[in-house]
């Protein structure tokens, strides 16, 4: 099944995103003249080797000129290439790789000869699977230009530290692989976080104004207030999702509710409901819809977008273990800190609440590539705490307070040790797991 899915996706798409690959191809050759296409040789399943095919994103020969790894601002990177890196376009012509059984759609992602020679023997476990265009590490580590900025000596940092969490990655999804998984990889991977949020938000907001009509009309709708609501919605709800987006709403994770948050959406769709009238006047007719529905979606959208937010927060809690109180003798400028549970997370608001601005969280890292990218109340969670031993972390932040359960007393104590040698101050405080 797998195997099919693959051959027949790809060869689709390979047909329908044709106008598209030969666009970006006149892009790439219009830029500096050179090959459009760069191969790779990269190791695939069974310890095979083969080319994998991309757009070409960097300079001429860039292969020659550094490491094949990049970092922040990489000067081999082209223009029309970081666009192309920063929206994975470069990496379509891999439907080929796919389509002729060298990858799938799902499955480790390959790396060069040089790294998978330094492989355990319990790594090398991993090449027994076929390499794919994406993977749940792949997501986790979609930053990871971010993730070496500042390193010392970023081959060795990779080897060191992120390549092994690749590999654990890979094995955990070789583990429970199924095609439904798959799928669900695939879908996380083309469709980010923020727009999951987004198609939810809208969602929500539109049946609050289907609603309001109901409430409006007793529950009778015609033909000709049906064709009202229709016409009204994007002049409607389009103000309402342009300021929730502008003041952060769909970047920060849902299962994090607070009163700051709700105070931030109360704000917003006030200033929607501000202009909504006008242009509603404009767009549909006079005096449609009432200014009463507008007022009763403004009601009934505050009431369902926090009680959304509310239920994600009530699941994230009953799985998130016991509560434990934040730690009351810390006074750092700029804190970090590691860990994203709710011992974290809780310190993070207690700071924001109550720190008046000498004690601001900069940012969290953790072990769980899972959490990174997000931001639990609008702090990000950058990536693992060895990032913490790049220079340009040790410029940001004044102290370090590692939030971790009681069970990971171990790894806590690891990480002090480590950030110690680094003469970074550091504070632990846990919580019963």
């Amino acid at each position: 099944m797998k195997r099919s899915f693959d051959i027949f996706f790809s060869a689709l798409g390979l047909l329908l995103l044709a106008p598209l690959g030969l666009l970006l191809a006149a892009l790439v050759k219009l830029a500096d003249g050179g090959q459009v296409f760069y191969g790779q040789l990269r190791v695939g399943q069974f310890g095979r080797p083969f080319r994998i095919w991309k757009f070409r994103s960097m300079v001429a020969n860039a292969d020659q000129l550094g490491l094949p790894l990049t970092s922040g601002e990489d000067p081999r990177v082209t223009r029309i290439g970081r666009f192309l890196r920063s929206t994975k376009l470069d990496e379509l012509p891999q439907l080929w790789n796919v389509l002729v059984g060298e990858m799938s759609f799902v499955g480790p992602r390959p790396e060069v000869p040089r790294y998978v020679e330094r492989y355990t023997p319990e790594q090398r476990e991993i090449l027994a699977f076929k390499p794919g265009i994406t993977d749940m590490a792949s997501m986790l580590f979609r930053n990871e230009q971010d993730l070496l900025r500042g390193a010392d000596d970023v081959e060795a940092f990779y080897v060191r530290y992120c390549l092994p969490r690749k590999i654990e990655l890979n094995r955990q999804y070789a583990a429970q692989a199924s095609l439904l998984q798959d799928i669900w990889i695939i879908v996380q991977t083309l469709c980010p976080y923020w727009l999951g949020v987004f198609t939810l938000y809208t969602a929500a907001l539109v049946c609050c104004l289907w609603f309001a009509y109901l409430l409006r009309f007793d529950f009778v709708l015609t033909a000709r207030l049906h064709r009202e609501f229709l016409r009204a919605v994007p002049w409607v709800v389009g103000p309402q999702l342009l300021f929730l987006f502008w003041r952060g709403q769909m970047r920060g994770l849902l299962s994090y509710f607070s009163l700051r948050d709700l105070r931030r959406t109360v704000f917003c769709l006030f200033l929607a409901l501000a202009i909504q009238f006008p242009l509603v006047q404009f767009a549909v007719g006079q005096g449609k819809p009432f200014l009463s529905i507008l007022l009763v979606h403004f009601l009934l959208s505050i009431c369902i977008l926090s009680a959304i937010r509310l239920t994600f927060r009530s699941l994230r809690e009953r799985s998130s273990g016991a509560v434990a109180k934040a730690a009351s003798s810390v006074e750092p400028r700029r804190l970090a800190i590691v860990g994203t549970g709710d011992l974290a997370t809780r310190l993070a608001l207690e700071f924001s609440a109550n720190g008046h601005g000498a004690r601001r969280v900069v940012a969290f890292f953790d072990d769980d590539p899972y959490a990174w990218n997000k931001r639990p109340h609008d702090i990000p969670v950058v990536g693992m705490p060895e990032c913490l031993l790049n220079p340009e972390w040790l410029k940001k932040i004044d102290e370090v307070i590692v939030a971790l359960p009681e069970r990971q007393a171990e790894r806590a104590e690891e990480i002090r040790t480590m950030l110690k040698q680094a003469s970074i101050k550091v504070s632990l405080t846990s919580t019963e797991s």
